[in-house]
């Protein structure tokens, strides 16, 4: 399996533009991407996560989420699993496209492109790495677990 280097927009969803350019080797895990998407914002690893594959429409495609959290064992189609699928089993050329969803109950959406793939990679660079920066990150909403009950309505009542 040849390794190349997927550079990837990461584009929040929002009013204004925020995107992060990632490149990461595509025999890295959908993990490994998720963990630098994290990093990129400053989010932290406290919520659930998951990314769809998806077309050009941004249609919902086959899921991979941060567990398998199958309860039926005797279902058909194991779902997969970030820390266990690599990225060039699923991204198959530049302009594919994912959906990649943060932290359900502040539903944070990014929309994914592949841009660029470079077959030699930098031998001076850890991937993966942020190589481009547009926007500020919005400030990660508290966990409603750490918070009283009255900054938690206070929270509530200002969405």
């Amino acid at each position: 399996m040849e390794m190349s280097i997927y550079k990837f927009r990461v584009l929040l969803e929002s009013e204004e533009d925020i995107f992060r350019d990632i490149e990461i080797k595509s025999t890295q895990t959908f993990d490994d991407l998720h963990q630098i998407i994290l990093a990129s914002y400053g989010f932290d690893n406290s919520q659930m996560a998951a990314f769809n594959v998806s077309n050009d429409d941004w249609e919902k495609g086959q899921e991979i989420t941060l567990f398998d959290m199958q309860l039926d064992d005797n279902a058909s189609e194991k779902p997969l699993v970030m820390a266990d699928t690599v990225i060039n089993n699923h991204i198959t050329g530049v302009g594919t496209h994912l959906l990649y969803s943060y932290d359900f109950l502040n539903m944070r959406n990014f929309y994914i492109e592949l841009m660029e793939i470079t077959v030699k990679a930098d031998p001076k660079a850890f991937y993966p790495r942020v190589v481009y920066t547009q926007g500020e990150a919005p400030v990660q909403k508290a966990d409603m677990t750490e918070m009283s009950e009255e900054d938690m309505a206070n929270e509530l009542l200002k969405d």
